[in-house]
């Protein structure tokens, strides 16, 4: 058994004792605080040595734990606390879906405390109501719709300890976990900052096997005593002896869904980051459930500068920055590739997932949260990458009273020396409320017109249509796209991000085989300074 630090983002190093043996690792919070209510509603508690979770003042307590280093799949992961003050009710436990709070500089002992730059109840409760619930639009509340467990009965002097497995799937990267009570018989447990060591909060994490492949080489010499050797794939750590064949968790984005409950919309981005390590994804699985769920979104940046967008992100990325890997606008989406067909995903490579949620009077949950599975396959078994096609129509116009359809066209295979086979992995279009359909055709190389390839009626729930058998697209063949509307107002609808005051014709797609192992395929249909159709194509080499 050993001691190691691994460093963090916040000023912390974080202690980690690992167990070869057993294959299990001790982590200490990263972070931890608490919050409270009332006339402490501005105070920074984060160096405070002990943890409080009440309801009358309100109290929440706030752990963080860095898993960045943690390739190996999570098991099974118990949090240990040591109560210093006992109550009939310890807390519940629920996971946090943004790990970005701070955890400050002040004690919270005195009012010196207040305005420190540490997590604080104001920075939960966002409407200043005194409670934390579906009116607050705080990327740090706590997803009460997840319970992952209940502390019960706590007694002073004596440690307890909860599984909270469930909230650790989601692969390396920063959790958090809260702790809210329901009664007013406050509980107390020691900190990190606690001057007694073996009091201070500890998860327990028990660890699945890493990957390994199995290769037989078969040489023209006369063959040695065994001829199978263990290998790890070059992506993965080399894993213990004697663990099977390749097995890796799917990684988990979460991202919430802000307040289910009033009027507007939520549009909501999530900074994310890829695995430890590379990994090939054979399978993406979204899930978007609650009242009101408009999309879910999966970017990765283009190469150069990244611009993350603010956390109350605007109606539309930059598509000239942002790459869109997968979406969803039905509650489920469950995107299975060919065998041998994978989208890489870099190591620690920078995601952003969106979520677009509309409002209601009465939802019956006031949050819900989203998740984007990313499934791995071997590395070993990858013939082919998938990469992603975006058709954008900036030309586009809608006179008031009408009713039209709007055709684009693009070569998305390329021209000349340059022009090469793409076999479509799947399809969906997008446009706003004034849309009544979408349809994408097959364009010859001599420009006439093929067989369709995608089609749907209506505005809502636009469907990704996976093709078992896929086209293939010939060498100097393009995509039509059409967009049908319907404009009853007074009002002309030209191409923007606004869904009241603007208009999209867009096709998402995905594509193999790539020349580079993350490239996409954007093609603008826009206008030149004389009024002619241009269509521009782009091949994103990605990172």
């Amino acid at each position: 058994m050993g001691l190691v630090t691994i460093g963090v983002v916040l000023r912390a190093t974080v202690a980690v004792t690992v167990s070869a043996a057993d294959n299990t690792l001790d982590l200490a919070p990263a972070a931890d605080t608490f919050v409270e209510a009332g006339t402490q509603t501005t105070w920074d508690h984060g160096l405070a040595d002990h943890l409080t979770v009440d309801h009358s003042p309100a109290d929440v307590t706030y752990l963080k734990f860095d898993l960045s280093a943690v390739a190996a799949p999570v098991t099974r992961a118990t949090l240990t606390l040591s109560c210093t003050d006992g109550s009939s009710d310890g807390g519940t436990v629920y996971p946090v879906a943004d790990s970005g709070w701070l955890e400050g500089t002040h004690k919270g002992g005195t009012s010196n405390s207040a305005n420190g730059p540490g997590l604080k109840w104001a920075d939960l409760d966002t409407n200043g109501d005194g409670t934390l619930d579906a009116a607050d639009a705080s990327p740090f509340l706590p997803d009460v719709t997840q319970p992952l467990a209940v502390l019960g009965s706590v007694v002073t002097g004596l440690p307890v300890t909860v599984d909270v497995t469930a909230a650790f799937q989601g692969g390396p990267g920063l959790y958090t976990l809260a702790i809210a009570s329901a009664i007013a018989n406050d509980a107390v447990y020691a900190s990190r900052e606690s001057a007694t060591a073996s009091q201070r909060p500890r998860l327990h994490l028990e660890l699945g096997a890493l990957a390994t492949t199995t290769t037989t080489t078969t040489p023209s010499s006369p063959p040695p005593t065994d001829t199978t050797t263990t290998t790890p794939p070059a992506t993965l750590p080399p894993p213990s002896a004697g663990r099977g064949p390749f097995r890796v968790r799917p990684m988990t984005l979460q991202a919430a869904s802000g307040p289910l409950k009033g009027e507007g919309e939520n549009l909501t981005c999530f900074k994310k980051h890829g695995p430890a390590h590379p990994m090939e994804v054979g399978r993406i699985h979204i899930s978007m459930p609650g009242e009101g769920g408009h999309h879910v979104i999966l970017f990765r940046p283009h190469p150069g500068p990244i611009q993350w967008p603010p956390k109350l992100c605007p109606l539309t990325l930059n598509w000239d920055q942002w790459e869109l890997i997968a979406q969803t606008q039905h509650p489920e989406t469950d995107w299975k590739l060919p065998p041998g067909v994978a989208i890489n995903v870099s190591r620690r490579q920078p995601l952003l997932v969106q979520t677009h949620y509309v409002r209601g009077k009465h939802p019956k949950t006031p949050h819900a949260m989203t998740k984007t599975k990313l499934y791995p396959v071997d590395p070993a078994t990858v013939t082919a990458h998938a990469g992603a096609l975006f058709l954008n129509d900036r030309s586009m116009v809608v006179p008031p009273h009408s009713r039209l359809t709007e055709v684009n066209r693009c070569t998305i295979t390329g021209e000349g020396a340059q022009a090469r086979d793409v076999k479509l992995l799947g399809i969906t279009g997008h446009y706003h409320f004034r849309g009544q359909g979408f349809e994408a055709y097959r364009v010859h190389k001599d420009g006439s017109l093929g067989e369709l390839l995608y089609r749907y009626q209506g505005f809502d729930q636009p469907n990704f249509q996976q093709f078992a058998d896929p086209p293939v697209l010939h060498a100097g063949e393009g995509i039509e796209w059409r967009c049908q509307y319907q404009n009853n107002t007074d009002k002309t609808f030209t191409y923007g991000p606004d869904a009241s005051t603007q208009e999209h014709c867009i096709l998402f797609g995905a594509y193999y085989p790539t020349d580079t192992v993350q490239e996409a395929i954007n093609c603008t249909h826009d206008k030149d300074s004389a009024g002619h159709d241009v269509s521009t194509v782009a091949i994103v080499p990605g990172e």
